[in-house]
């Protein structure tokens, strides 16, 4: 019988952990992946409402509100929730590390993809549901950009979930930090307003944020006057891999000391 070779090894335990995460995520539920859009659709839902009260403006350069905030949250979710699967899935999966070909790299990033995957999907229904609610055209105006600031996003998010999956068996305590550290985030990335409508004199400081970058690139990319103001997309793409690589180098070398752990 002819042995197997590494990468048809490696696709195995890819296949296994995503089989594995989905009935652990999804496996006790009636509506099994239907309650991963739940949540983003009753948060856009409710902050909308809320928001068309005490605003008089429908929205943003033609863009109806419930779809910038929509497109915001979406972008900003894939760097959140991959950020929060991350940081216990080495911990959740230390049973499965027993098994030579399982390592952690293979959990962190099959969690992440999931996440992705989930994600995108919630995406696609509210974005193209929610235009066509709105009677307001859905087509993103340069899709391969759209897809390009989601895969960087994505990378951005892997490494810094490489990164915080350390922390999370290492430092408990830190790890806690890293969920408060999501709070004043979430308000300073663009999601509730766009970049040019913020004080300039503030523009110097909010700009060293990456998922600004990437939350007004992304809207620009998917509304057609839409404008992306001083964002910059080669920016995102030196934090992603920048990121990734300190990621996987913080992982590589603390590897041994979380297992032991």
């Amino acid at each position: 019988m002819r042995s197997r070779t590494s990468w048809q090894i490696q696709k195995s335990v890819f296949f296994a952990l995503f089989i594995r995460e989905l009935k652990t995520r999804f496996g006790g539920y009636r509506l099994g992946i239907l309650w991963a859009l739940i949540e983003p659709i009753a948060h856009i839902f409710v902050l909308t409402i809320l928001f068309g009260l005490i605003r008089e403006q429908d929205g943003f350069y033609g863009v109806p509100f419930a779809m910038f905030f929509a497109s915001g949250i979406i972008s900003f979710f894939i760097f959140q929730k991959i950020i929060q699967v991350s940081i216990n899935s080495i911990r959740i999966n230390l049973g499965l590390f027993s098994y030579r070909q399982v390592k952690p790299f293979d959990a962190i990033l099959i969690r992440s993809f999931l996440e992705l995957i989930i994600i995108f999907s919630t995406a696609i229904f509210l974005i193209w549901f929610g235009a066509w609610f709105l009677n307001f055209n859905s087509s993103p105006s340069d899709p391969l950009k759209v897809l390009l600031i989601i895969l960087l996003l994505f990378l951005f998010s892997l490494g810094a979930g490489f990164f915080v999956s350390v922390i999370g068996v290492l430092y408990e305590e830190a790890s806690q930090l890293i969920n408060i550290f999501m709070r004043p985030l979430y308000f300073v990335s663009g999601i509730f307003f766009p970049l040019e409508i913020m004080p300039k004199e503030y523009h110097i400081y909010l700009l060293w944020n990456p998922l600004l970058h990437a939350v007004e690139q992304f809207r620009a990319a998917w509304f057609s006057n839409y404008p992306a103001g001083e964002t910059s997309l080669t920016y995102i793409l030196i934090w992603s891999l920048s990121i990734l690589l300190i990621g996987l180098a913080y992982y590589r070398k603390n590897r041994t000391r979380v297992l032991m752990s």
